[in-house]
């Protein structure tokens, strides 16, 4: 059976500087000796060391997997060997000093002591809307650093996904994107390497401007002729909207007939008129088919984030939704683009 400092050493301090340093710093200090933490992240194995980081710091950690990802077992099997409580999203309950969440699924559950972190837009928008806050919410989405996971992360992790489900030949294809944030800009980044052939669909002048200034087709989202025309030249067809069953509502089914179709969101975007049969990863975000859905250079700081903003929230105890302290954003990006050779200029460039 394998143990979490196994994975120290499967990861080392040149794939998660950030981890490596965090576990040294955190077992020295021990910043949250006897709290208790309710921990909702994507539980792969590359996010046992995230947690291992948090029991190094002092802290009882109950882990849950969001309901968007399937369990791992192997994964499971590691946390109860190391006495790290595991449960089902479905029965963890009860008092927990922080939430560190993904997707504002816990809050309808637990109550949160001291503070609650959210890592995900879809969970940062509902926290910004929660009437009842009585302790700090921090948003590590709200970032810069977030760009760092969601952009080049998931953007590298998708392409990924679409190309080996695919099982064919993706070169000079035609791709069709819905959404122009992080996601969908980070999609056509890495598409961009292997067709020119490339149309993004958004509803916001300021990203449709975005859109052509990168060199990409602009969709009006709101022009009906624009979007069936562009559909049905495509041959992939990808979600990164954010919108739950927006396909659906928007559009019909039939022009959809004979093209690739992967989501990207963390809801159904393609919605209740498809079937699972046809939306690759049967409609769930599609990188998280992949063993490693996200490669490890780009979580490591924001699982880094994730768990120090426990600390930005116990320094600053102002009750509400807030993003994580500029300061700390600006250092982890340039900490994270000094050690894997990426300039400022080009990160700029690209977000």
């Amino acid at each position: 059976m394998k143990q979490l400092s196994d994975y120290f050493n499967y990861y080392n301090s040149a794939a998660a500087p950030f981890m490596h340093n965090m576990l040294a710093d955190y077992e020295s200090r021990q910043p949250f000796k006897g709290m208790t933490v309710a921990h909702n992240v994507p539980l792969t194995q590359t996010t046992l060391l995230k947690i291992a980081c948090l029991r190094a710091a002092g802290a009882s950690v109950t882990v849950v997997n969001p309901s968007f990802m399937q369990e791992d077992p192997a994964t499971i099997d590691v946390l109860k060997s190391e006495g790290i409580t595991y449960q089902p999203l479905a029965e963890i309950s009860g008092s927990f000093d922080f939430l560190l969440d993904c997707g504002a699924e816990l809050i309808e559950q637990c109550h949160a002591r001291q503070g609650i972190v959210e890592l995900t837009r879809t969970g940062a928008m509902r926290y910004e809307n929660y009437p009842d806050a009585q302790v700090p919410i921090v948003s590590v989405d709200n970032t810069r650093l977030k760009s760092l996971e969601t952009c080049l992360g998931t953007g590298e992790g998708v392409y990924r996904a679409i190309t080996e489900l695919s099982q064919t030949s993706l070169k000079d294809k035609k791709l069709l994107i819905f959404g122009f944030g992080k996601v969908g800009t980070g999609i056509a980044y890495y598409f961009s390497k292997i067709t020119p052939h490339i149309s993004v669909a958004d509803m916001l002048p300021q990203r449709l401007r975005q859109i052509d200034q990168r060199g990409y087709q602009p969709i009006s989202a709101e022009s009906l002729p624009q979007v069936e025309s562009a559909i049905k030249e495509a041959d992939i067809i990808v979600t990164a909207t954010g919108i739950k069953n927006l396909i659906s509502l928007s559009y019909p089914h039939e022009w959809f007939n004979h093209k690739i179709l992967a989501n990207a969101g963390a809801e159904d975007e393609f919605g209740f008129n498809f079937k699972d049969t046809e939306v690759l990863a049967a409609k769930k975000p599609v990188n998280f088919v992949l063993k490693e859905p996200t490669l490890m250079p780009f979580l490591d700081p924001i699982f880094y984030a994730h768990n120090i903003a426990i600390e930005d929230a116990l320094d600053n105890t102002k009750i509400g939704f807030r993003p994580l302290n500029r300061s700390m954003d600006e250092a982890i990006v340039k900490r994270w683009s000094v050690h894997h050779d990426w300039s400022l200029t080009e990160l700029d460039r690209i977000f």
